[in-house]
């Protein structure tokens, strides 16, 4: 049994099919239906049963995907440490979303990193789901998130702010002369939104949800970019951080009548090994509020 051959068996467990799972994986189908035959074979079990509706799992196969989840995610963390050791771990793998990186990301790269100049960054930008998954699967070190409830118990966190998420508009829509907004207040007008899987876009849906209100959503995107230039030109209206609307003179905020506030946290596994620029970055982080404007 091989490290690789627990992969394989685990994309099939998750997409169903071998095609799908060798497309996921970007490998051929063959490498992946060899993968599964050879440890049916090693076992002397049949790990699916297969039928014109995709593979499913035995209950032998059951056992197998869970015992295979935790030597992935193990050995994951064994390469991480050991590489670690070996070159003295000089990169920090960073996760934000978009408005969080456009606020944090200048002064990591004006500050923190000129003090640490044998640190190098990666930074991956992406919704709140994809980065906690990400994250959950070694892929990242930390991550930065905003969230209004409890974070999962496998995370560690340190509070670093609390921002509120208002209307944006162009100073020039019909919107923009209100003190506050309600879901009605958009029945005629379209919106743009940040893509599925982003923290504030399942939010301002569940706003308008409870207010039964079927919002006319013009765009979703997961550029930050895209969704300045749509309320810059005046084509739609949006919501962003407050702090961040300060920054575009065309635009203005708008309280909702229900004022809605997030805190941002930065984020790491509670099992995770922290190595030296972990710490470095959160003693930076924690010293100073980088939202602060």
């Amino acid at each position: 049994m091989q490290l690789s051959q627990l992969r394989y068996f685990l994309a099939v467990c998750e997409h169903r099919t071998v095609s799908a799972a060798a497309m996921h994986l970007h490998i051929s189908q063959p490498s992946v239906s060899l993968a599964i035959r050879d440890l049916e074979r090693e076992f002397g079990i049949p790990l699916f049963r297969r039928g014109h509706h995709g593979m499913t799992l035995t209950p032998e196969g059951e056992t197998l995907r869970t015992l295979s989840r935790d030597l992935i995610e193990r050995a994951g963390e064994a390469e991480s440490i050991m590489h670690e050791f070996g070159r003295a771990r000089k990169v920090l793998r960073l996760g934000v979303p978009p408005m969080i990186g456009s606020m944090l990301l200048p002064t990591i790269y004006r500050d923190f990193l000129p003090a640490h100049p044998l640190l190098q960054l990666e930074i991956t930008e992406a919704g709140r789901e994809t980065l906690t998954g990400k994250l959950q699967e070694n892929y990242l070190d930390m991550v930065i998130l905003p969230h209004n409830r409890p974070l999962d118990a496998a995370f560690s966190s340190q509070t670093l702010s609390r921002l509120e998420i208002v209307c944006a508009t162009h100073k020039n829509h019909p919107l923009s002369q209100k003190s506050v907004v309600t879901p009605r207040d958009f029945s005629d007008f379209p919106i743009v939104l940040f893509e599925d899987g982003f923290f504030q876009t399942a939010e301002i849906k569940s706003w308008f949800h409870t207010a039964d209100i079927t919002p006319q959503i013009l765009l979703q995107t997961g550029q930050l970019s895209t969704v300045i230039s749509m309320l810059s030109h005046n084509i739609a209206a949006g919501f962003m951080f407050r702090e961040l609307i300060r920054e575009h003179a065309a635009l203005v905020p708008i309280p909702l009548r229900s004022p809605f506030y997030t805190d941002v946290s930065l984020v790491w596994k509670k099992d995770a090994h922290i190595f030296s620029g972990m710490h470095s970055f959160r003693d930076y982080i924690g010293a100073r509020n980088p939202f602060s404007r």
